[in-house]
C-alpha cells in the first residue's frame, strides 16, 4: 500500500472514528475517493448530507469582519434545539463563521456545501452530537460597508449593505442601522428596489443624511 492511500485512511478515520480496517474497506469500495467514501459512510450509518425538509429547528446568524467590508448570513437547521447551548456546537458555529468570512472561494451556498473543510466540520459535529446539522441558506456580501444584526435568540438575522461617502456620521449610522434592522424584521420586509428607495428616502429626509445609501439587504428567519 502506498503512502497516499495510508494518508487517506488516516484522514478518513479522523472524520469517521471507525477502525483502520473498516476505513480501508470503505475507501476501497469507493476507489479511494474521500468525498464518495464520506457519502457512503453517512448512507451506511443512516445519516444524510442532503438537506432534509422535515428538519424545522434551527438558527440564523449574520456576521461581519473587522473592516466591515465582508459580511455573511446563514441558516443552520438541526433536529434538536438542545444543541444550541452545547459547547461543541458553539465551537462549530465559530469555525464555520471564521472559514466563510476568510475564504475567498466561498461566496454562495453551493461553494459552502462543496467545501471539503466545511463538509468535514459538519460530519464530525454530526457524529459527535448524533445530530443532522444542515446549512440550508448562505449569502456573502463584499465591498460594501456591512451592518449585521441578530435578533431574538438567533431566530432572525439581517445583513445591510451600505454605500458610504467620506465624512459620514458614525453615531447616526449606528442609530439608523439598528432602527432599520428592527423595522425590517418586525415587518418581514423583502429586498426589492422599491423598499431600497423607500429606506434611502427615510435616511435622507428623516435623518438629514446625504452621504449614506442602502444598496442591498438580506433577511433570514426560522
Amino acid at each position: 500500500m502506498n503512502i497516499k492511500k495510508i494518508k487517506k485512511i488516516i484522514n478518513f478515520r479522523k472524520i469517521t472514528k471507525l477502525s483502520i480496517i473498516y476505513c480501508k474497506n470503505i475507501l476501497m469500495k469507493n476507489k479511494w475517493n474521500i468525498k464518495n467514501s464520506i457519502k457512503y459512510f453517512y448512507k451506511k450509518f443512516n445519516y444524510n448530507i442532503v438537506i432534509n425538509n422535515n428538519i424545522n429547528n434551527g438558527i440564523t446568524i449574520s456576521k461581519k469582519n473587522k473592516n466591515n467590508n465582508i459580511g455573511i448570513i446563514l441558516k443552520i437547521n438541526f433536529l434538536s434545539d438542545f444543541i444550541i447551548k452545547n459547547i461543541i456546537f458553539k465551537k462549530f458555529i465559530k469555525k464555520i463563521i471564521k472559514i466563510t468570512l476568510l475564504n475567498n472561494n466561498i461566496n454562495n451556498l453551493n461553494d459552502l456545501i462543496n467545501n471539503k473543510i466545511i463538509i468535514n466540520k459538519i460530519l464530525k459535529t454530526n457524529i459527535i452530537l448524533k445530530e443532522q446539522i444542515k446549512i440550508s441558506n448562505f449569502y456573502k456580501f463584499k465591498n460594501y460597508y456591512i451592518h449585521n444584526y441578530n435578533h431574538h435568540n438567533y431566530k432572525h438575522s439581517l445583513i445591510i449593505c451600505f454605500k458610504i461617502k467620506k465624512n459620514y456620521n458614525n453615531k447616526k449610522l449606528k442609530i439608523i442601522t439598528k432602527k432599520l434592522s428592527i423595522y425590517i424584521i418586525i415587518n418581514n420586509i423583502k429586498y426589492n428596489k422599491k423598499n431600497i428607495k423607500k429606506f434611502n428616502l427615510i435616511i435622507k429626509k428623516k435623518y438629514n443624511i446625504n452621504n449614506i445609501y442602502i444598496k442591498k439587504f438580506k433577511y433570514l428567519s426560522i
